[in-house]
């Protein structure tokens, strides 16, 4: 883990901090329609696993943003140099199981490594049966691809600042709109860090790479 301390003066809005640090829940969340048409596209022309796909482009979009790469680790405020993604897998016994990946920003090497996790955690093999642990370089993540929905919140602890400052993300099942592929992605992050320009900024880096995921994908 290679991350830097900061000081709360570092911050870009001090004021928000304090604030929503009193709060037993700061967090917030974006439900945005965006359009996965491409990515669909590609991983059915290269027979590549769309789930994966969106998970690399989502990591890559939201890391770009450094908002989105700030926890809260006792009494550090670190902003960390890599985010993984951590994710749900459902296993062969029809349960939900946590997985945790590695980032690595090239392609290829990440895909091989989560392909490999994902199947090992379907067998039951390297389950991690811990939902938080005290290494917050993450980002928790989620698919439902059973219901297309208008919007969705998490549970989230009460009080816990730390488990708190990493943020939710989750997917739907993708439909046809208008000729369009789309699915509802919802955000959920930490106002003590992350206010509504840097989140909306971290939207709009995942749609960029989702409409050119050729140049990333590869």
């Amino acid at each position: 883990m290679s991350y830097r301390v900061l000081k709360v003066e570092d911050l870009k809005n001090i004021e928000a901090y304090n604030w929503f640090k009193t709060f037993e829940n700061p967090c917030f969340s974006f439900n945005v329609k965006m359009d996965v048409t491409k990515v669909l596209e590609y991983s059915h022309k290269t027979k590549t696993s769309f789930f994966i796909n969106v998970l690399y482009l989502i990591t890559k979009g939201c890391s770009l943003v450094e908002e989105m790469r700030i926890r809260l680790s006792g009494e550090e405020i670190r902003l960390y140099e890599e985010i993984n993604p951590a994710f749900t897998v459902m296993t062969n016994k029809g349960i939900f199981a946590n997985a945790r990946a590695k980032w690595n920003d090239d392609y290829k090497e990440f895909y091989y490594a989560t392909h490999t996790l994902i199947e090992e955690v379907k067998r039951g093999e390297h389950l991690d049966k811990e939902y938080n642990t005290n290494d917050y370089s993450y980002y928790y993540m989620t698919c439902i691809p059973w219901l297309s929905m208008e919007g969705m919140t998490h549970p989230l602890p009460s009080k816990d600042l730390e488990s708190l400052s990493v943020p939710r993300i989750c997917w739907d099942k993708y439909r046809e709109e208008n000729g369009k592929i789309v699915f509802l992605l919802n955000i959920t992050v930490n106002h003590m860090f992350v206010d509504g320009e840097p989140c909306s900024r971290a939207f709009n880096e995942i749609k960029k790479l989702f409409d050119n995921c050729e140049d990333y994908l590869r």
